[in-house]
């Protein structure tokens, strides 16, 4: 209950940080965003829609289509980010802050702040919503870490301004794409390269490593160790995974064991099946 209680103030906070960035940076300087913000500001010059309206419309509509696809834990969480990023939305818009402050400052921090909230969601299994979903769609099937999805679907919305603005605003677009990127990085897991590395020495290793094996697509690698002060033999797994997929395992060992031993470390650079390559059937 403990757990499932922090998952909810944390899914509500990171969309509330959402909601701050593109109320306040995003909305009343038009940055071109990306994702469905972007997507709002680049329709209300082409058609005059309301930026908020197609907000809604698109953050409603890309959830049934992750539930659908997705399942039910995600719906189960993004449920109450798809009901209260609108919501909070809507609440600060008519609560206006005049902020005066160069572009790139705005793009800087604007973009850290709505990264800093998309990266709590993703740390605690669920979406801010809108075309976050898409990102962790990429991640699941083609395995495309969610932080660099985020720069490729966002960077594609960004781009589509060319229709509408001009090129120095999809350069300011880039810049507020880029910090958010960078911020979820570093929320996802802090001070890590593309990849990470976990020695796991766990009561619960024959359930662990079937769910790095089935659920993950990942291998392992079993290393025979002895506890220098028990002088008791373990089993210790060694896997490396990508920031995604250790929030999902990170989570699940938290829920089958507990009292486990987890090392992680940077991998900075990573060979082999499964990441330069395909693996072998």
């Amino acid at each position: 209950m403990k757990k499932k209680v922090i998952d909810i103030l944390a899914v509500l906070f990171g969309n509330f940080l959402l909601a701050v960035s593109v109320a306040y940076f995003v909305l009343p300087n038009d940055v071109l965003s990306g994702g469905v913000a972007g997507i709002s500001i680049i329709t209300k010059v082409l058609f005059g829609l309301s930026p908020t309206l197609v907000i809604d419309i698109l953050v409603i509509s890309l959830f049934i289509i992750g539930v659908l696809v997705l399942g039910k834990d995600f719906a189960i969480k993004t449920a109450l980010s798809s009901i209260s990023y609108p919501v909070f939305l809507e609440i600060l818009v008519r609560y206006p802050i005049e902020m005066d402050i160069d572009p790139i400052l705005n793009c800087v921090f604007g973009g850290a702040i709505a990264g800093i909230g998309m990266g709590i969601a993703f740390r605690h299994n669920a979406s801010t919503g809108g075309t976050d979903i898409i990102c962790l769609l990429m991640d699941k099937y083609l395995h495309i870490p969610v932080s660099t999805s985020v720069m490729i679907t966002d960077g594609i919305i960004t781009a589509a301004g060319l229709l509408t603005y001009g090129l120095q605003d999809v350069f300011l677009g880039m810049v507020y794409i880029y910090a958010s990127s960078a911020a979820i990085n570093k929320m996802m897991v802090p001070k890590t390269g593309e990849a990470i590395a976990l020695y796991i020495i766990t009561d619960k290793f024959d359930e662990i490593k079937e769910f790095i094996h089935i659920k993950l697509s990942r291998g392992t690698t079993i290393l025979d160790g002895r506890g220098g002060y028990t002088d008791k033999k373990k089993q210790i797994i060694l896997t490396v995974l990508s920031r995604g997929q250790y929030v999902t395992l990170s989570d699940f060992i938290e829920k089958t064991d507990p009292y486990a031993f987890v090392i992680v470390s940077d991998a900075k650079e990573i060979k082999g099946e499964g990441f330069t390559y395909e693996f072998r059937v």
